[in-house]
């Protein structure tokens, strides 16, 4: 008869990983949140493309997609710092 999911050390080093990122994701949404703000401002003030913001709201974005893939248990591999920071080119987004 084989053991219940809690008995198993796996399962508790993951939940010990997904508080973790359940942390990192509220810190990631706010600064999410943040650049949004700044990229509606430079658009509503200038008629020049925040590429440089847009980027990196975009990058923030994927990195939210790999905390929620990993948190639903859609993804067994944690996000950064455990793999590359996602980078995610203009070419891309479309």
């Amino acid at each position: 008869m084989s053991k219940p999911g809690y008995a198993k050390q796996d399962f508790w080093f993951r939940l010990i990983f997904m508080v973790f990122y359940w942390f990192v994701l509220n810190l990631a949404l706010t600064v999410f949140g943040i650049l949004v703000v700044l990229v509606s401002l430079v658009k509503l003030g200038s008629k020049h493309e925040p590429v440089t913001l847009a980027c990196w709201l975009t990058n923030v974005s994927a990195f939210i997609g790999q905390i929620f893939a990993y948190l639903s248990y859609v993804d067994e591999e944690k996000p950064f710092p455990f793999q590359p920071w996602p980078q995610v080119t203009p070419d891309d987004e479309a």
